[in-house]
C-alpha cells in the first residue's frame, strides 16, 4: 500500500531522491513542518523498525536495520563506506551485485562481507518488520504495541474506577479526580500561599476545611450523604472518604448498585463544593434537605435518561426509589 501511495512517492522523488530516508538532514528547509517533525523522529522510530532481506532493492546497506550489526552506518562511522567499499546511497541488493569481497585486517568488516555473501536470490520484495515487544518483530504495525513500549510506565491507578466510569458525568468525575488527586482548592491548600486566610469551613464553621472533612466529615455534608445513601448501603454505610474510595473503586454488591453509589457519590460531591464556592461568594445558604433534593434529581435523571442502555440499567429507578425513604 505504502508503495501506491502518492504522498510517498512525492517525498521519494523530490524530498529523498537517491539517498535514504535515515539519511536525510534533519536541518533540511525542504518539505512540510509534518516532514521535518518526522525527520526529528527518527532516532526513536529506527529502534522499532527491522527490513527482513528477501532481493534487497528497498533496503538501505547504510542505514536500515537488516543484519545483526544494526544499523551500519553507526556502528562503523563515516569512514565506513569507504572502508568497505561501498557507497552510503546504496541499496543491500546493489552492494551485493556491484561489488567484490574484500578482505580485510579489521575482523567487524570480513564479518559483514560475510552477512552479505550469506544473502540468497530472492526475489520477492523486502519485508518491513516492526517491534512487538523485547526481540520480537513482526510484519504489522501496531499502535498499542508501539505506544506501550514508548510510554513511562507506572503503577495502575487503584481508584480510576470510581473516577472514570461508563455512563459518569465529566463534571462530576472531574471534582473528584481533582479531590483524590489533592488538588482541589480547599482553604487547607489556599494556606499555603496566603497564611493569613480563614481554614474553617465555611458551610459548618466547626472544623478547618479539608477534602476529607468536606467529603464527608462536616455535619452538613455527612447528613446530606447519610439521607442519600444509607438506604443503599444498609450496613455497609461509610461517611469516612477513604472507606468510601476503597468501596466505590471495586464492583460492589451488583452492577446497578456500583453504578447509583458511584455516581452518587460524584453528584453529592459537586453538589456540596457547589453549595461551599456559594456561600464563600456570599450568596444565600441552602438547608440539608434543598441539597438533598436536588442531588437526588440529578440522580433520578440520569437513571432516567439509562433506559433502554442495558439490562441492568432497567433496575435503575426501581432501586433508587427502593432505597429512599423520603420518597
Amino acid at each position: 500500500m505504502a508503495e501506491k501511495s502518492l504522498w510517498v512517492r512525492w517525498v521519494q522523488c523530490y524530498l529523498i531522491r537517491k539517498s535514504s530516508f535515515w539519511s536525510v538532514k534533519e536541518n533540511t528547509s525542504s518539505g512540510s513542518w509534518v516532514w521535518r517533525k518526522l525527520l526529528k523522529l527518527r532516532g526513536l522510530a529506527k529502534l522499532f523498525i527491522r527490513k527482513e532481506v528477501r532481493n534487497g532493492e528497498c533496503t538501505s546497506f547504510w542505514y536500515d536495520r537488516w543484519s545483526r550489526f544494526d544499523d551500519l552506518k553507526e556502528t562503523l562511522g563515516d569512514r565506513g563506506p569507504l572502508e568497505l567499499g561501498v557507497p552510503d546511497y546504496y541499496s543491500v541488493a546493489e552492494a551485493k551485485r556491484n561489488r567484490r569481497r574484500r578482505n580485510h585486517r579489521v575482523d567487524i568488516l570480513n564479518q559483514i562481507e560475510d552477512e552479505i555473501r550469506k544473502l540468497g536470490d530472492d526475489r520477492e520484495e523486502d519485508i518491513v518488520l516492526w517491534k512487538h515487544a523485547e526481540g520480537k518483530y513482526r510484519n504489522m504495525f501496531s499502535t498499542s504495541k508501539t505506544w506501550d513500549q514508548i510510554r513511562s510506565k507506572k503503577p495502575v491507578c487503584v481508584w480510576h474506577k470510581a473516577v472514570w466510569f461508563s455512563q459518569s458525568t465529566p463534571k462530576y468525575a472531574f471534582i473528584m479526580w481533582l479531590t483524590l488527586k489533592e488538588r482541589l482548592q480547599t482553604t487547607d491548600r489556599m494556606q499555603q500561599w496566603n497564611g493569613s486566610i480563614n481554614t474553617t469551613c465555611t458551610i459548618c464553621n466547626e472544623a478547618p476545611e479539608s477534602y476529607a472533612h468536606l467529603f464527608f466529615g462536616c455535619r452538613y455534608s455527612g447528613m446530606v450523604w447519610r439521607k442519600l445513601v444509607e438506604g443503599l448501603m444498609s450496613e455497609d454505610f461509610t461517611a469516612n472518604w477513604s472507606e468510601l474510595i476503597v468501596m466505590v473503586s471495586k464492583s460492589w454488591l451488583t452492577p446497578i448498585k456500583t453504578f447509583i453509589l458511584r455516581y452518587a457519590l460524584q453528584a453529592t460531591m459537586h453538589t456540596v463544593w457547589w453549595e461551599r464556592n456559594a456561600r464563600r461568594h456570599g450568596e444565600k445558604p441552602r438547608d440539608e434537605t434543598t441539597l438533598i433534593k436536588i442531588v437526588d434529581k440529578f440522580i433520578r435523571l440520569k437513571l432516567l435518561s439509562q433506559k433502554g442502555r442495558g439490562d441492568y440499567f432497567e433496575e435503575g429507578l426501581i432501586t433508587w426509589f427502593g432505597a429512599q425513604p423520603h420518597t
